[in-house]
């Protein structure tokens, strides 16, 4: 990788600011990855346990199903169906750059009055444990996006970091070092040729 600078004196300031600012924004890139993975590893952990939760959910739910089922039959599903429709509430969090959703609540229609659930734990209960597993569901998915958000973050700023130590840094330190090798062979040449002058003037 060459740089394109700018020739003489001019070009040692040039490269030795970019070579400066590469390497603070590697510094910088350094403790965003460090945050980032430490986020990383809290959410992964998070989503283990939403999982987990969620599959319990699920399995409770699909016990009290079949106790409602046994009760009232195939019409069970109407049965525990709420009017109106669920909706997800989700708090944003930026952090480093990864924009991902830091919490989540889902909002569920209110139990309305049912004469056909009416002193049946079976039904009432499958409908407490579907609203649950509903729950549960929305809490894994949006743990799932905040893991995808900040692993993809993660990985740009691996890229980055890799790009600068890797080939912008060693290209501007090559380009400092040579430039400063061209630029004291030419004070070397004009020191000699200063000398001869004075010599040939004093002749």
């Amino acid at each position: 990788m060459r740089v394109r600078h700018p020739a003489g004196r001019a070009g040692r300031l040039w490269l030795t600011d970019r070579l400066d600012l590469a390497r603070r924004a590697t510094d910088l890139l350094m403790q965003k990855e460090r945050v980032l993975l430490r986020e990383e590893r809290r959410l992964a952990v998070l989503h283990r346990r939403t999982l987990a939760d969620w599959t319990d959910a699920c399995g409770e739910a699909q016990v009290w199903m079949a106790r409602a089922a046994a009760l009232r039959g195939t019409r069970v599903i109407d049965l525990l169906g709420l009017p109106g429709e669920a909706a997800v509430e989700l708090d944003w969090r930026n952090s480093m750059g990864a924009y991902y959703p830091a919490e989540a609540a889902c909002i569920l229609p209110d139990d309305a009055p049912n004469d056909d659930l009416a002193g049946t734990a079976a039904m009432s209960g499958a409908r407490s444990a579907h609203r649950r597993a509903l729950d549960s569901a929305m809490q894994h998915a949006a743990t799932r996006r905040a893991v995808t958000e900040v692993d993809r973050e993660l990985a740009a700023t691996r890229r980055r970091l890799r790009m600068l130590e890797r080939h912008w840094i060693p290209a501007l330190a090559a380009a400092l070092h040579d430039l400063e090798f061209e630029l004291e062979e030419r004070e070397r040449d004009d020191l000699i040729h200063s000398r001869w002058s004075q010599r040939e003037e004093m002749r």
